[in-house]
């Protein structure tokens, strides 16, 4: 299986730790929504798509079972969200 396409959507104003979303293409035939990128006194990191149970809780609703294809999903979604900072439209010059 093999990530063919990240796409960023930062969010304009983050009012939490959430920064941004990302969707993920697999083999040019599969696309996952909602990976979340948030930032943390850790460094950034990515959540999974998950939706809120109605007793509070968050349930992931796609994981991966490797362990080798969860961390290459993570590394190259926080990759492709450095990248998309990094893009001139996204540069602010005092």
């Amino acid at each position: 299986m093999q990530i063919t396409d990240i796409r960023i959507h930062l969010l304009k104003e983050p009012k939490s730790k959430l920064l941004a979303f990302a969707e993920v293409t697999l083999d040019n035939c599969l696309v996952i929504r909602d990976f979340q990128i948030f930032a943390s006194k850790h460094g950034t990191f990515i959540g999974m798509p998950s939706r809120k149970l109605p007793d509070g809780s968050w349930r992931e609703m796609v994981f991966a079972i490797d362990t080798d294809l969860s961390e290459k999903l993570k590394s190259q979604i926080l990759r492709a969200y450095q990248d998309e900072l990094n893009r001139p439209e996204h540069q602010f010059t005092p």
